[in-house]
């Protein structure tokens, strides 16, 4: 037996802007125009100092691993071999990160410099990222 669901998350402002910055094969974060926090994924409101942001930039693809994990079942819930190494990336002077999955040919390390590829064929989705590979 199965129960279907329709379930529909409405990006908003600032998460429609980064969606769109990855269709274009960019990564998008939040600028506050009153304190200059930056924050990806973008935020509609600052973090800091609680205004609303109006402002986005193109940041650099550059980032570093904080830290990973290793799993032995792949997105869909299938046994993946080689394991899946998920990562977290932060970028140079901006807060928050993206989670997301590394090029299964490397060997994570903390501090590691990694950068985003790219998928061809782009529609407005984190999957937009193929994965992550170091620089």
């Amino acid at each position: 037996m199965s129960i279907e669901s329709f379930y529909e998350y409405p990006a908003g402002v600032a998460l429609s802007r980064f969606l769109e910055g990855l269709r274009l094969g960019r990564l998008i974060a939040s600028k506050c125009s009153a304190c200059n926090h930056m924050i990806i994924p973008p935020r509609a409101y600052c973090l800091k100092c609680y205004r609303p942001i109006k402002e986005y930039q193109i940041i650099g693809e550059e980032g570093r691993i904080v830290t990973y994990t290793r799993s032995l079942i792949n997105i869909e819930g299938k046994p993946a071999n080689p394991p899946v190494t998920w990562v977290f990336v932060k970028f140079e002077g901006v807060d928050g990160g993206l989670l997301h999955v590394l090029d299964s040919t490397i060997n994570p390390q903390i501090g590691m410099r990694v950068r985003p590829v790219f998928r061809e064929q782009r529609i407005g989705s984190i999957l937009d990222i193929k994965w992550f590979t170091a620089v």
